[in-house]
């Protein structure tokens, strides 16, 4: 059942009294209330996530001006937030929450499985207020699904604008390791006010064994810190790049994480490959060999043609002390080389590492 913009007849001043009465009659409760600026003026509204009907396996979500009558409210569905019954008992758990997020400008904020809150660059992304439902369910502790929600002041609906798929490591740490924008194209309905939280969530657990299809975004903290330890390393200032190197290391209480367990995961984007090879090339620079040689057979098994990997993965085994298959990747890239006219370009210690 949807109701957009006009409820009853009613003052919505008495609306909001019968929302919070607690008579015996079936008065919706009200189970979150968030403030929000949703419309993309000075205007303040609130969200409500309230109970349901009796009868029915979902919660309410209500959008309303502060103040106003129940003509003025923005969005009544009671179709949004599915309730589903746990395989552990009798209990009914929400399988998709509500938040209110604020977003720079180019910027969009996700949530993963522990609660915790990650900016991410999306260059379409408005500045303000969006509404954005995460999906969640039992037994999985390793990714979730972030929809993402604006105001369009033409339509007077909410459209979704984002369906993003964030996934924290299975093991160590269990933080975040990617964010992937699932094609809106993949999702049927664009609409809160029309919006089956169950279908679309049942479609969701469909489309993860894709994900891997799907573009992954940059975290715009990963992306400061390679510009900061860059502009270090072309200044000589070898200490500190290899303590900003530092934080792109997981870590866990047992200790630091194993690489082949988030490295690839996390670091390597399809979509820049040069950007995952600086960054291989500073992981090897500061000693960090394990994690070069990670991230730099990903990016070659993507990119196999990239000549400059091939050196800074011979490196990362150099300096591990792996001579064999350093002896392997240096010819390899001595071929790319001598293949494109380059051979005087070529560094010395390549030839001397071979033989």
């Amino acid at each position: 059942m949807v109701r957009l913009f006009a409820v009853s007849k009613l003052k919505f001043s008495m609306l909001l009294l019968a929302i919070g009465c607690s008579s015996a009659v079936a008065a919706p409760q009200v189970l979150k209330e968030i403030p929000a600026s949703l419309l993309g003026d000075a205007s303040r509204q609130k969200v409500f996530v309230l109970t349901g009907d009796a009868d029915e396996a979902y919660h309410r979500l209500l959008i309303s001006p502060v103040q106003g009558t129940s003509d003025n409210i923005l969005l009544d569905t009671s179709t949004a937030l599915p309730l589903i019954k746990s395989q552990y008992s009798s209990a009914m758990s929400d399988i998709v929450s509500v938040n209110v997020i604020n977003n720079p400008a180019g910027v969009l904020k996700v949530i993963d499985m522990q609660g915790d809150t990650v900016s991410v660059k999306q260059s379409s992304a408005e500045a303000g207020n969006a509404l954005v439902l995460i999906s969640s369910e039992e037994d999985n502790a390793v990714y979730n699904f972030n929809l993402v929600f604006r105001y369009n002041k033409s339509s007077r609906q909410f459209e979704l604008k984002n369906v993003l798929q964030v996934t924290n490591n299975e093991s160590c740490d269990h933080s975040i390791v990617s964010v992937r924008e699932v094609p809106l194209g993949m999702i049927g309905e664009t609409s809160l006010a029309s919006f089956d939280g169950r279908k679309v969530f049942e479609q969701l657990s469909d489309l993860h064994p894709k994900s891997a299809d799907y573009k992954k975004l940059m975290m715009t903290d990963v992306a400061e810190q390679l510009d900061k330890a860059l502009a270090l390393y072309r200044k000589g200032q070898n200490d500190a790049v290899r303590e900003l190197m530092g934080s792109f290391l997981m870590y866990d209480n047992a200790g630091q994480c194993d690489p082949e367990g988030y490295v690839a995961s996390k670091y390597d984007f399809p979509q820049l490959p040069g950007w995952s090879n600086d960054l291989g090339f500073l992981l090897g620079e500061t000693g960090y060999y394990q994690e070069s040689i990670e991230l730099l057979n990903a990016v070659i098994a993507r990119n196999p043609s990239r000549t400059v990997a091939y050196l800074n993965l011979a490196d990362s085994y150099w300096g591990l002390k792996d001579k064999v298959r350093a002896a392997q990747a240096y010819k390899q890239y001595a071929s790319l080389m001598t293949d494109a006219g380059k051979t005087s370009k070529i560094p010395p210690r390549v030839a001397e590492r071979i033989r």
